[in-house]
């Protein structure tokens, strides 16, 4: 069941839930850097055990990212959360599909600023349990 994302809704804080679903992006990031390490997309692909782990740290990401309550965005504003979060679509939804020359780019282009902006981010965020 999705969560209900007027939680938070007229005040400037994100629910509790919205900190989770950050350090949970950070962590798909990272391991996303980690299985790609120096390869190029076709070693990645060639290796069915780390393709199919790095489709899923994109897949888990955009999960995350679609949760994510206006008020947890805005403590990220600089994210493109709609890019995100459509990339996991692609990735669910036409799967056969997926480019892994796009997610091993990717990763080497985008996820070393997103991991920046949220580790920026979590340093100031509450943390509250749920």
């Amino acid at each position: 069941m999705l969560p209900d994302l007027n939680v938070g809704r007229g005040s400037s804080q994100p629910p509790p839930e919205d900190r989770k679903r950050i350090e949970h992006i950070l962590r798909c990031a990272r391991d996303a850097q980690r299985i790609v390490g120096d390869e190029t997309a076709e070693l990645v692909g060639k290796d069915m055990i780390r393709s199919r782990a790095l489709v899923n740290c994109f897949a888990e990401l955009g999960e995350a990212a679609a949760r994510l309550t206006p008020e947890g965005r805005a403590r990220t504003s600089n994210v493109p959360w709609s890019k995100v979060v459509g990339m996991r679509h692609i990735i669910v939804h036409v799967y056969w599909g997926i480019d892994l020359n796009e997610l091993v780019q990717t990763v080497r282009a985008d996820l070393p600023t997103l991991i920046v902006t949220i580790e920026t981010a979590l340093r100031d965020w509450p943390n509250t349990t749920p």
